[in-house]
């Protein structure tokens, strides 16, 4: 089992269109290349772990997930797993946390980022319910539970109405009470920052490892790190700090040598 680093930095690995979305170029193969080409800067720069997620599989849709879709991300999946020892995790739009413990499972990755994993929210394919019941099961059933699952609270690009009389202590103890191995907090909006008041509230309430889930560059990741038990970082590490970009070497040098330790 492969734990994550303490203060891990993971870098996030989008993995272009995968069968089965709109926009798939045709060749499993290519999609294959450049998740390798990225965990190898990643590799080089010292990160602590690296993260799948299907984002360019564009507009998402609400599970279940094409058989297809599933079977492009697996291999992919396996194909890093051959290729490096650091801690691997996944998470599958749009809230297909089911099919991300599958991929998990079968090709031996260690932990699942989740949305919703508690309580039902609004989101881009409609309205999603939580998930965590089903997900240990079917982690049981896979016999996968060292496969960590880190849960969202107060996910981005979410509408929260139905849960606006919960406060966020309030969702963090639920997300604790149905036995989240860790916590991950974000902003609004994909590459904007969370707030670090979030982040010092969250931690005066729960044990869990927190960890921060978007907006984190050179010039703010000193401000996290005495709190944060890890960073999730997808943007800055991009050409042009846009996520649509492939990983820049240079710029995750100079992230990683930002980090006062």
């Amino acid at each position: 089992m492969r734990n994550l680093p303490p203060k891990a930095i993971i870098g996030m690995i989008h993995t272009l269109a995968l069968p089965g979305s709109p926009y798939y170029g045709g060749n499993i193969n290519s999609v294959i290349d450049r998740a390798v080409e990225e965990l190898k800067i990643y590799e080089e720069s010292g990160i602590g772990a690296v993260m799948l997620e299907n984002m360019y599989d564009l507009p998402y849709v609400k599970p279940p997930l094409s058989r297809s879709t599933v079977g492009g991300m697996l291999r992919v999946a396996q194909e890093l797993r051959s290729r490096t020892e650091l801690p691997i995790g996944i998470q599958m739009l749009e809230v297909a946390n089911l099919e991300a413990m599958e991929i998990a499972a079968r090709a031996d990755l260690d932990f699942i980022r989740v949305e919703n994993f508690v309580f039902a929210h609004t989101g881009p394919a409609g309205l999603v319910e939580g998930s965590a019941g089903a997900l240990f099961r079917l982690r049981k059933e896979l016999k996968a539970e060292h496969i960590k699952i880190f849960a969202d609270v107060r996910k981005k690009q979410r509408g929260h109405i139905l849960t606006s009389d919960l406060t966020f202590k309030d969702m963090v103890k639920q997300t604790e009470f149905f036995r989240a191995d860790g916590l991950v907090i974000t902003a609004g909006l994909t590459g904007e920052s969370a707030k670090p008041a979030d982040l010092l509230e969250i931690k005066t309430f729960t044990k869990l490892p927190v960890l921060v889930g978007s907006g984190i560059t050179p010039e703010s990741i000193n401000e996290y790190l005495p709190t944060a038990d890890g960073f999730i970082v997808g943007s800055y590490f991009k050409t042009d700090n846009n996520w649509q970009s492939p990983v820049d070497a240079l710029r995750v040098k100079k992230f990683m040598g930002s980090i006062i330790r």
